[in-house]
């Protein structure tokens, strides 16, 4: 029966060394809230009803962000921003404006 025992043992130890190596299970929880951030997202709306229209695109890995917003001014004009920021250069964007085009 000792032998038995042993060997349930060391089958779970090799188990368990084998899923950690293929990240089947991971370290300690408190290293996955320290782990860099990474997500994307992406929204619209339509409304014409309110005429609000408006979209974002944002996208992260780690320190590094990208993304894109535009929104319909009152004045008939598009306002485009696209932005980034990482830790060298900081948060930089650029805007442009673009005419609506009325059909």
């Amino acid at each position: 029966m000792h032998v038995l025992h042993c060997s349930i043992a060391c089958c779970l130890i090799l188990s368990a060394l084998v899923a950690v190596q293929a990240g089947i299970i991971t370290g300690h929880p408190d290293e996955l809230i320290a782990s860099p951030a990474q997500y994307e997202f992406h929204y619209s709306v339509h409304d014409s009803h309110t005429g609000d229209v408006k979209d974002q695109f944002e996208h992260r890995r780690g320190e590094y962000v990208t993304g894109r917003y535009s929104l319909n001014d009152p004045d008939g004009h598009r306002r485009i921003v696209d932005y980034s920021a990482d830790p060298l250069l900081g948060f930089n964007a650029q805007v442009r404006r673009e005419p609506i085009p009325h059909y």
